[in-house]
């Protein structure tokens, strides 16, 4: 599909959704102009996604390090990701908003993983993710608190190890949603700046993370520094 076509086509299912369409933005690259992320770099984001939002929202933010470290794991974190389990870990009562941040980054964790075809399919609508689905290739929390606990967290830890069973998606399924959250994300921070709702009562957090997730997929700009990814909407 050209860039042109998939622009059509994005604005089609944003106005049968009733959402605002801003004609101005331009078209982004032709797939042939994009190279995807390799598979192992999409594991170990995966790793590190799973590792800041799992220890968000369930408070194990020393266990989910400890673990990372005992396996050579640290490395599949940001910088912004490393700060924050260090920060936690040492602050069991945390009350600044990065943990709500932090918990929301489940959802990027959620397109990565349908990327990877841990997921079977997503979409824009209030369907509960299959979150248990994809987390059931990852050790369960309760595994990994119990390891840490143990004076031999090393040797146990080691036990937990994984490999992902990944399957990445062909490269115009990913660029078709490339270019329809480019125009989401839009289409959301103008309601916001307007002070209205999410159009479409499409979460906005969620297309947010998607957008992120998709143009580190897409190696956007050529940035690898996932705390830098760009989710510029700009016409």
């Amino acid at each position: 599909m050209t860039p042109e076509l998939r622009k059509e086509a994005s604005e089609l299912q944003l106005h049968k959704r009733g959402i605002r369409i801003n004609v101005q933005l331009h078209v982004i690259e032709a797939d042939e102009e994009v190279s995807l992320r390799s598979e192992s770099a999409l594991e170990q984001r995966l790793i590190g996604l799973w590792a800041v939002s799992q220890a968000a929202i369930h408070g194990q933010f020393s266990q989910l390090r400890d673990y990372l470290d005992s396996n050579n794991l640290l490395h599949t974190l940001s910088k912004e990701e490393s700060v924050f389990l260090q920060d936690y870990a040492c602050n069991p009562e945390p009350k600044d908003q990065r943990l709500q941040q932090f918990r929301d980054r489940l959802h990027a964790f959620h397109f990565l993983a349908w990327c990877a075809g841990l997921l079977e399919k997503i979409d824009l609508g209030h369907k509960p993710i299959a979150s248990d689905k994809i987390l059931s290739f990852f050790p369960a929390i309760t595994e990994v608190t119990a390891s840490t606990s143990l004076d031999t967290a090393a040797t146990q830890i080691s036990d937990l190890q994984f490999k992902l069973p990944i399957k990445r998606r062909r490269k115009d399924v990913i660029m078709d949603w490339a270019d329809l959250l480019y125009r989401l994300h839009w289409a959301v921070r103008h309601a916001q700046l307007n002070h209205k709702p999410s159009p479409g009562n499409i979460d906005a957090i969620m297309v947010k993370e998607w957008h992120q997730a998709v143009n580190w997929m897409c190696n956007y700009d050529d940035e690898n520094d996932w705390d830098k990814v760009s989710t510029e909407t700009t016409a």
